[in-house]
């Protein structure tokens, strides 16, 4: 039976995220699979946790918005010891809720077809042009892609691999992010920005469609395995994020991303050809 190690962050408020998903993991979560639990909180308990031996709570300090999401590959490899003896590796964002049964096929890499790693298209930018992704655009962060390149907008609430390929993806995003700190910048979307510049420098993945990653709340031809909560419902988000740092872009380098950001439009409207994925 192969073995999976689920990543799980939930301090503060966000404790309240977690039988929901666990719940749901359990019912539905890779069920030929050994799936075991690693829950970084600073809860002193968690539901389940007695009556499950695959629940493993590793204590992790809450930090402010946005380094709790932006430092997780640090939160993540101080139990790396422990995460090599697994086949398989996933993050799963805390307002993740799985709807419907997910098989191995499913959504574990594929290596006939040589995949490491898995992603998940975002469910905003999935059938955009690329000129419309929100990724970082600050040539002086090390998750910077250029005004008109990249093929896809993968989100950064679930992600996974085989664990030595996984492990390594954390180690390289950890030391990038960590560069950036030392110079003062904080990347756009936080590790989202940073994944995104992974997926776009290490394009063999395997890429899970829009389904994996829904938001509560929006319509989908599709159906849906995994939704993403609304934490509104749970507790007030805008005050926990309120006012955090960000880096903002030059005045020439404004400019010059909205000049690429026309060229790229320009550009796309001419190609036809180019491959478009259908709004579903």
């Amino acid at each position: 039976m192969k073995k999976v190690a689920a990543l799980y962050i939930c301090t503060g408020q966000y404790l309240r995220l977690w039988p929901e998903f666990l719940a749901s993991a359990e019912k539905y979560l890779l069920k030929q699979c050994e799936v075991h639990y690693f829950v970084f909180t600073d809860a002193d308990h968690l539901e389940g946790e007695e009556e499950n031996p695959r629940i493993h709570r590793m204590y992790q300090q809450p930090q402010p918005w946005p380094y709790t999401t932006l430092k997780r590959f640090e939160i993540f490899l101080q139990c790396e010891e422990q995460l090599k003896a697994f086949d398989y590796i996933y993050f799963f964002n805390a307002n993740c809720e799985f709807t419907q049964p997910i098989t191995e096929e499913m959504f574990l890499p594929r290596p006939e077809k040589h995949e490491h790693m898995v992603f998940v298209l975002h469910p905003a930018f999935y059938w955009r042009p690329n000129y419309e992704f929100t990724y970082d655009r600050n040539p002086r962060c090390k998750a910077f892609i250029p005004m008109g390149l990249g093929r896809d907008y993968v989100c950064g609430g679930i992600n996974g691999g085989e664990a030595q390929a996984y492990l390594k993806f954390c180690h390289l995003l950890d030391k990038r992010i960590n560069q950036d700190l030392a110079k003062g910048i904080i990347a756009l979307w936080h590790d989202e920005s940073h994944i995104n510049w992974y997926a776009f420098t290490h394009p063999k993945y395997r890429l899970l469609d829009a389904s994996f990653c829904y938001f509560e709340g929006w319509k989908t031809k599709k159906p849906c395995y995994i939704l993403i909560r609304a934490k509104e419902r749970y507790f007030d988000v805008d005050t926990f994020k309120k006012d955090p740092p960000k880096t903002q872009l030059s005045p020439r380098v404004e400019r010059y991303n909205h000049f690429m950001m026309r060229v790229s439009r320009y550009l796309h409207r001419r190609m036809p050809w180019l491959v478009r994925r259908e709004r579903e």
